[in-house]
């Protein structure tokens, strides 16, 4: 069983996922910023890619990285 996802209460994160999700919204919320951080231009896309998942469950990460980001009611991870 993986961790629960406070924002999206549907879906599980395993621990691996957890810590690369974080990376990607903060590599997602720099992007639309325009800001060169620390992640040095690489993709929210990329950083989800290290955890070679299905295309289903890279859809679901995908989804919850930008529902993150966009949502202006929520809070930063």
């Amino acid at each position: 069983m993986g961790l629960r996802c406070r924002y999206l209460p549907d879906m599980d994160l395993t621990p691996a996922e957890v810590s690369v999700v974080r990376r990607a919204v903060a590599a997602y919320r720099e992007a639309k910023e325009k800001h060169v951080g620390q992640f040095r231009g690489a993709t929210a896309d990329s950083i989800l890619e290290e955890l070679d998942p299905s295309p289903v469950r890279w859809s679901q990460l995908a989804s919850f990285v930008i529902a993150t980001v966009e949502d202006p009611t929520r809070r930063k991870p």
